[in-house]
């Protein structure tokens, strides 16, 4: 799991290069994020990797569309959070998409990049729920399995307990981050 002082990795994808790097540029500049540009669908399928901690993705483009990008990181077994930057106006063929959010064009910076500070949350906030989740389930394993006197005679089992609460304090902290009144409005909306 990233570090939460580090820049979030984001990748840009969109076949008119001049917006994929405009957007880059905001989001380094008045987001604090690593960003880099792909040029079109086959551009991003080359650059992604396991580090992407984001992908903003167009969805009409010339030859690999967004659509399939995006199917293809799901298959691939990529978990970076997408948001949809398309001036595609969503419809009932989106309830099958796999994205985490979804903007229509035009887009000005100061969205786009609280778009982006969202997403980065949300992955982040997986995967520390993940993360203390299996330590919790390996706790609870140890203590249903092992006799009280062994476990308290055991660094392995104290590193687990530190490690717990290291990342249980991480997960307190990305939902302190995340702003209430967005998340209410966007459930709100279910």
């Amino acid at each position: 799991m990233r570090s939460t002082g580090d820049p979030a990795s984001v990748l840009v994808v969109d076949d008119e290069r001049d917006v994929a790097e405009m957007y880059a540029d905001y989001l380094a500049t008045d987001g604090g994020f690593d960003p880099t540009v792909a040029a079109g669908g086959e551009a991003a399928v080359e650059r992604v990797d396991e580090t992407v901690d984001v992908v903003l993705l167009d969805r009409r483009m010339p030859g690999l569309s967004g659509d399939e990008v995006l199917r293809h990181l799901r298959n691939v077994g990529y978990d970076c959070a997408v948001g949809m930057v398309t001036a595609v106006a969503p419809d009932a063929d989106v309830v099958d998409l796999p994205f985490d959010l979804y903007l229509v064009k035009p887009v000005d910076y100061e969205e786009l990049v609280a778009a982006t500070r969202t997403l980065a949350r949300v992955r982040n906030y997986e995967q520390a729920v993940r993360e203390e989740f299996t330590i919790a389930r390996k706790c609870a394993l140890l203590r249903d399995h092992l006799p009280a006197s062994e476990l308290a005679d055991s660094p392995a089992y104290d590193r687990l307990r530190e490690r717990y609460e290291s990342v249980s304090a991480e997960t307190d902290a990305v939902v302190d981050e995340m702003d209430v009144t967005d998340v209410r409005r966007t459930l709100g909306r279910i």
